[in-house]
């Protein structure tokens, strides 16, 4: 039998999404953030009169406020606390895949939601394991 001692949490445990969440929500309530007494997930500040809102699940973020250089900002601040090894991963842009989703912002004050990748892909892996048995 072999133990060992790791130095940082192992990804993918569960204790591990926990501590993240409490680490990155404590950091986030510095920065003057409140969380959503309904979903400990998201976090909002108003900020130069815009709502300013960060979602999460596990190390999947989602920012968004009306100025580019506020959520650019944010993001090297992000790099910084967390990202000593390898830099934050970002997409930006009309259209953006989120968690399975791809969630469009093309029409002024509109915004569309998909999962049609998503689910194409759980029906063929369903179609295999079908197949399969």
């Amino acid at each position: 039998m072999l133990y060992i001692q790791l130095q940082k949490a192992l990804y993918g445990r569960l204790p591990v999404a926990l501590l993240f969440w409490k680490l990155l929500s404590e950091t986030l309530q510095e920065w003057g953030f409140t969380l959503n007494p309904y979903d400990k997930c998201v976090a909002n500040k108003n900020l130069q009169g815009n709502q300013y809102t960060i979602i999460w699940h596990l190390d999947n973020l989602k920012i968004s406020h009306k100025k580019k250089e506020v959520v650019e900002d944010k993001l090297k601040k992000l790099n910084n606390k967390f990202c000593q090894e390898s830099p934050l991963t970002t997409c930006r842009g009309k259209v953006l895949e989120y968690l399975g989703m791809k969630i469009y912002y093309r029409q002024q004050g509109k915004v569309k939601f998909t999962m049609y990748n998503y689910i194409k892909k759980m029906l063929e892996e369903k179609i295999l394991l079908r197949v399969t048995r």
